[in-house]
């Protein structure tokens, strides 16, 4: 691992054990066992480190939703079947709080929120590539997001078997009906 991955790591476990409020570069460096020249070497503010975390769990995102593409049988709505299942992973990037923290502190600055935007459209496109009824896909996904923020929030809209079912109900919709192509 290099010294940026490191410098992420040390900020995300700064924001898990203290908050968003407390990361600063100083902290960051503190945290990652190296000069604050060293982070300033790879991140040149505050803000530039947090697009670095954000970008993480982008990363971290992309590569579950990849995975997931790989398992998911060919078909109609394989990308949005696929963001479903992904949604629903305990060990995604939802689960860590990190996120939640992040995404205040983009909420702040729309410029750290490029990268999301980019990531949805890229997504978009996924989706668009495979689902004959893209308003039944973005529903579904809507649902999906909206479920993620809730995690990222704490809360928790099902746990355990309720989960399952609700996961299950969202791929039925996503099965396509009768006469329709799948």
């Amino acid at each position: 691992m290099g010294t940026r991955e490191t410098i992420v790591d040390a900020a995300m476990a700064v924001v898990r054990d203290q908050g968003v409020a407390r990361l600063t570069l100083d902290e960051a460096a503190r945290a990652a066992g190296i000069s604050k020249g060293g982070v300033l070497y790879h991140f040149k503010s505050k803000a530039d480190l947090i697009r670095g975390m954000v970008q993480r769990l982008i990363d971290q995102c992309d590569q579950l939703t990849q995975d997931y593409y790989l398992r998911e049988p060919e078909g109609a709505y394989r990308w949005a079947r696929t963001l479903v299942r992904a949604c629903f992973d305990p060990t995604g990037p939802a689960n860590d709080p990190v996120g939640g923290a992040l995404l205040a502190a983009v909420t702040v600055n729309p410029v750290l929120m490029e990268p999301i935007h980019a990531m949805y459209a890229k997504w978009m496109e996924r989706l668009a590539s495979d689902s004959p009824d893209m308003a039944r896909a973005k529903l579904v996904c809507t649902a999906m997001d909206g479920l993620y923020f809730q995690r990222l929030m704490g809360l928790r809209l099902c746990e355990g078997e309720a989960c399952g079912h609700l996961m299950n109900h969202a791929l039925d919709l996503l099965t396509p009906k009768e006469g329709e192509p799948s």
